[in-house]
């Protein structure tokens, strides 16, 4: 996978962004088709570069993430700040597919080489302060 440019949200000329509101009515709607609910709906606010829903599923707790400039999707067990462990939950991957692309545990774990990208400038040079080890760790950020 090739990170296009701004994925990381550190270019001030990116002309479209991801609607929110559609975000969140599609989550009420595949989470409804299988028995999920939405607990929380957090808009990407600095310096978060993602949207975050924290869900519950089968009782077990969840987290929907939606880059704020690419309609890539992830799923986490966890996501607290810079920590996110990614997961697949295939009960929903149908359902976000049909709008988004739902990257997947392997594909987000795959590391990061700054070279292999089409990144801007300014993003690499954020890439070498925080250092990601991950894709999904570039994708989904919080650098500031």
């Amino acid at each position: 996978m090739i990170l296009p440019k701004g994925i990381t949200g550190f270019i001030d000329n990116m002309e479209e962004m991801i609607d929110g509101q559609q975000f969140k009515k599609i989550c009420y709607e595949v989470l409804r088709d299988d028995k999920g609910e939405v607990l929380k709906f957090e808009v990407p606010l600095y310096p978060l570069n993602y949207f975050k829903v924290h869900i519950r599923l089968k009782g077990e707790l969840f987290y929907i993430l939606l880059n704020e400039y690419y309609p890539y999707i992830a799923f986490a067990n966890k996501c607290e700040h810079i920590v996110i462990e990614f997961t697949n939950l295939p009960a929903f991957t149908k359902g976000f597919n049909e709008y988004y692309t739902v990257l997947t545990k392997k594909e987000l774990n795959l590391p990061f080489f700054k070279k292999e990208h089409d990144l801007e400038e300014v993003e690499l040079r954020q890439a070498a302060y925080w250092q990601p080890r991950s894709i999904g760790e570039v994708i989904f950020n919080c650098w500031d």
